[in-house]
């Protein structure tokens, strides 16, 4: 099993709260998808999380390409571009990476949580629902506490149809992009419609982890509550902390988006 993960030292170790299973996107693998979310990693790592970024089951060839793909003088292979299903309908087969997320499992697991981007957060959403069956521990969904899930969606495919006869009760946090043009919130927000514990966070750019300071912060401090059992009321930040948290954030994300804004312009 291809996988990329992040190890700590032995006095972080002492200090674990467990690890979390990343699924990369479309045409990409764990290891470059480890840098592309160095943001939420690294906070992971910071928060005591260990986290384990495997590849999908299929690895690319041109024809497999729904877009092209820039390779700069590097031979095609060598780029190592993976997918969790094909995006040509007729050859759609989800099971090669259910096998895969099973043998991460039986590696790397029990996972505390799990994390996904665009095609990888579809196959979550996909197997929340039945995860202890996916990974063949009836435990699993015991330890298991949330998911994170980016430009999520939810797959059309029939095939599909008994992955998502229940609805998702695990506490999942959605991130979207306002300017998301490959994944639209619309669509996002189907996956969003079939889970009972859903948090919805936005960013003011396209198809892609955000590493924004506030951002990250809220991201994190979602996982502590939940994990620590207070993603209820009780759980709450005090209402004048929270409107200054959130004044601060949004002076920060306003920053951000007048930056994008000209560098639109340029």
């Amino acid at each position: 099993l291809n996988k990329c993960t992040h190890k700590m030292t032995p006095k972080q170790v002492k200090q674990i709260k467990g690890t979390v299973l990343v699924l990369h996107g479309f045409a990409q693998n764990g290891k470059s998808f480890a840098i592309k979310a160095s943001g939420i990693r690294k906070a992971f790592k910071k928060a005591g999380y260990h986290t384990v970024f495997i590849d999908g089951p299929l690895k690319l060839e041109p024809a497999d390409m729904p877009f092209e793909v820039k390779t700069n003088g590097t031979p095609f292979a060598d780029l190592n571009l993976r997918g969790w299903t094909y995006t040509q309908p007729d050859r759609f087969n989800i099971q090669p990476s259910l096998d895969v997320v099973r043998e991460a499992y039986k590696e790397h697991g029990p996972f505390i949580g799990l994390m996904g981007f665009s095609q990888g957060a579809g196959v979550l959403g996909a197997i929340l629902s039945r995860y202890a069956e996916v990974v063949g521990d009836e435990k699993a969904a015991d330890y298991l506490k949330f998911a994170l899930i980016y430009s999520g969606f939810v797959y059309t495919d029939k095939s599909m149809e008994k992955f998502y006869d229940k609805k998702i009760e695990l506490p999942t946090l959605h991130l979207m992009g306002e300017l998301d043009t490959v994944v639209s919130n619309d669509r996002s927000q189907k996956l969003v419609d079939r889970c009972l514990n859903s948090t919805i966070m936005r960013h003011p750019g396209g198809h892609y982890v955000p590493s924004t300071k506030p951002l990250l912060r809220s991201e994190i401090a979602w996982v502590q509550n939940v994990v620590d059992g207070k993603n209820n009321e009780d759980g709450k930040e005090k209402p004048e902390d929270a409107k200054k948290k959130a004044a601060e954030d949004k002076k920060e994300l306003d920053d951000l988006a007048k930056q994008m804004a000209k560098l639109g312009q340029a």
